[in-house]
C-alpha cells in the first residue's frame, strides 16, 4: 500500500509508502497534486532520486493514465489503462495495477497505491485564444 499525502504548503514533507513486487520503500519529501487544464490529476511525490508520478483522467469514471517511480532496486513504468485501476473515497485514492517488466527483465511487476490528496493546485491560467486580426 502506497500512502501519498498531497499539500500545498511548501515546507512540510509527507511519507509515501510504495509497495512494489511485495517489497515496501518509503519517500518522505514533497507531493504535489496537480490538476491540468483538461481536468486530469497529476500526483508526484519526490524525495531527491526516489520518485512516483501517477496520472488519472477524472471525466465520468477514474481512469489511470499514467503510472511511474523509481526507488532504489525497483522502477517502472506503465501508460496501459487496462493494466491498471483506481477507486476514490473522500480525497483517498487507491491505485493498484501491474506493469511490464523493464528491458533485460521477464516478470510483470505488481503494485499498490493509496494516495491522498488533501489540496490540488488548480491549473496555471490560460489566457483565451485570439484570431489572428484577420476578417
Amino acid at each position: 500500500m502506497t500512502l501519498v499525502s498531497c499539500s500545498s504548503n511548501r515546507e512540510s514533507s509527507e511519507v509515501t509508502t510504495v509497495v512494489f513486487d511485495g517489497q515496501t520503500q518509503t519517500i518522505t519529501g514533497q507531493v504535489t497534486c496537480t490538476t491540468q487544464p483538461d481536468g486530469k490529476l497529476v500526483i508526484l511525490a519526490a524525495d531527491g532520486q526516489k520518485t512516483v508520478r501517477v496520472l488519472l483522467s477524472r471525466a465520468h469514471q477514474l481512469v489511470v493514465d499514467k503510472v511511474g517511480l523509481r526507488i532504489p532496486g525497483a522502477s517502472g513504468f506503465t501508460d496501459n489503462s487496462s493494466e491498471v485501476w483506481a477507486t476514490k473515497v473522500d480525497d483517498n485514492y487507491t491505485i493498484n495495477g501491474r506493469m511490464p517488466p523493464n528491458t533485460g527483465e521477464t516478470t510483470w511487476h505488481q503494485f499498490e497505491i493509496e494516495t491522498t490528496c488533501r489540496y490540488e493546485v488548480p491549473p496555471p491560467y490560460q489566457p483565451p485564444q485570439v484570431g489572428n486580426g484577420r476578417p
